[in-house]
């Protein structure tokens, strides 16, 4: 059955929520058993929901004011491809992160069984970049 349009925003309103809370279970919840999770185009796939717990539980920084945000680029088949912006300070560190990035998820049932992600990060330590980047 072909994603529609909305139920591809819905998926990608609730990821962006969960991954701000840093909520695992929840972000798990969004992805099928069987999941493949790539997160970058060279990384292997993370398979499977025990894989992609481990991943997360690793992953996830402390973080303080999250921001996801994302722009849809379009819906074919089961697949939606979106820009998308993550935003944190890390907490403790007061060191700010910002991700930019594109994705390919595929849905089924609503609920995601292949994540391929192409993204870029900013962070401390490459100041002369996020410097230039906010130019």
């Amino acid at each position: 059955m072909p994603l529609a349009p909305k139920d591809f925003e819905r998926w990608l309103s609730a990821y962006g929520d969960a991954l701000s809370k840093g909520d695992v279970d929840t972000v798990l919840g969004l992805f099928s058993e069987d999941a493949h999770y790539r997160e970058g185009p060279f990384d292997a796939p993370r398979r499977g929901q025990e894989d992609l717990r481990t991943f997360l539980e690793k992953e996830l920084p402390p973080q303080d004011d999250p921001v996801f945000d994302f722009e849809i680029i379009c819906v074919s088949g089961e697949s939606g491809w979106a820009q998308w912006t993550y935003r944190f300070t890390r907490d403790g560190t007061d060191d700010p992160v910002r991700i930019n990035g594109v994705l390919k998820a595929a849905l089924s049932e609503k609920k995601c069984t292949e994540l391929q992600q192409w993204q870029n990060r900013l962070e401390p330590g490459q100041g002369d970049l996020m410097r230039d980047f906010d130019a």
